[in-house]
């Protein structure tokens, strides 16, 4: 069954819209595939945060006896992942490096375990007698990436855990029969002697429940720095923690609160997160554009400071973009745009 649907929030930014139809067409093989499936639970675009983290998971698959993360990318041209497991793309003709897929989405998976473990006292049940708490220590996590149908996938290395998108349902049945069997008592599997565990159906219908309240949309989140109404970053930012209330073992989410609307600064007060003045370490700041590309200009003492931004995605270099007053920092690879400061007007 669908538990949360796709859902792709309006946007002007091309890398934005490339991804979320990379995502679109995922969520529509998946629906064809689950939909009907009351044991297997499929989610979209689910955002999870705790303790001042958050994690974006493209789409989950939740069983009994495992979970399983996809992580999709927009490729129209090619990918080429060498024995090392490193990832270069093709774009505009060339080739370049780019993060790793697979370690992000399993990076998403350790994200979620700390989340469900951390709540395993709500979502499970007493073992041996009522004394013991079980838990998620051994429930099985696996990820998959999808690649755009449209997209060619060059490989030296394995590739179990890389498909195309009209690929990866194969592959999610077929890691299904998989977790399931480390699950069973009668497994011969090794690996089941530090894997494997079903969830009791009471322990499921609450773990599926949670997640879906835990959704915390990121058109909600509040941003670091001051920005106008209606700005919304991909995977960062924090917001005000939504409502919930909790009946028994059932949960339910209200709304998220929006963000508060404020203005754009203007001189002398500018919008910043973080950045300073290399010489005075002061706040006040605007973007220049020079012999070598973009930097600060200090509006205290002038002194000049270089720019650097990461994407927050996979920490890598990011581009600076200018639309009229506002600087983005894009990352091809990953394909994600984010704000991160407004000149004066």
């Amino acid at each position: 069954m669908i538990a949360k649907d796709h859902v792709a929030p309006a946007t002007q930014d091309r890398f934005q819209r490339a991804g979320d139809e990379a995502e679109r067409q995922m969520a529509f093989y998946l629906k064809r595939a689950f939909a009907d499936d009351p044991g297997v639970h499929v989610f979209h675009n689910l955002r999870l945060e705790a303790d001042g983290d958050a994690a974006q998971i493209d789409h989950l698959i939740l069983h009994r006896s495992g979970a399983i993360i996809i992580e999709s990318k927009s490729v129209t041209s090619s990918v080429r992942i060498n024995e090392r497991d490193e990832w270069t793309r093709e774009w505009n003709g060339r080739w370049t490096g780019m993060p790793s897929p697979v370690l992000q989405a399993k990076r998403q998976a350790d994200f979620l375990r700390k989340v469900l473990r951390a709540r395993r006292e709500e979502l499970m049940s007493k073992a041996i007698f009522g004394l013991v708490q079980r838990g998620f220590g051994m429930f099985v996590f696996d990820v998959v990436v999808a690649i755009s149908d449209q997209g060619v996938i060059q490989c030296r290395g394995q590739l179990s855990d890389v498909r195309k998108a009209d690929q990866v349902v194969d592959r999610v049945r077929e890691l299904i029969r998989e977790q399931a069997g480390l699950a069973s008592l009668t497994s011969k599997d090794p690996r089941s002697k530090e894997w494997g565990m079903t969830l009791r159906p009471e322990e499921f219908t609450r773990t599926s429940a949670f997640l879906r309240a835990s959704h915390r949309d990121r058109t909600a989140a509040v941003q670091p720095v001051s920005l106008p109404s209606g700005l919304e970053q991909k995977t960062s930012g924090r917001h005000q923690p939504a409502e919930r209330q909790e009946t028994g073992t059932a949960y339910l989410a209200v709304g998220p609160v929006s963000a508060p609307k404020t203005a754009v600064h203007t001189r002398p007060a500018v919008a910043t997160s973080g950045f300073s003045c290399q010489k005075c370490h002061g706040t006040r700041l605007e973007i220049t554009y020079g012999k070598y590309g973009y930097y600060f200009k200090c509006l205290d003492c002038e002194e000049n400071t270089r720019i650097e931004v990461k994407c927050e995605q996979c920490q890598g270099k990011a581009r600076t973009r200018k639309e009229r007053q506002k600087f983005f920092a894009e990352c091809a690879p990953c394909g994600t745009s984010r704000l991160y400061f407004i000149n004066p007007v």
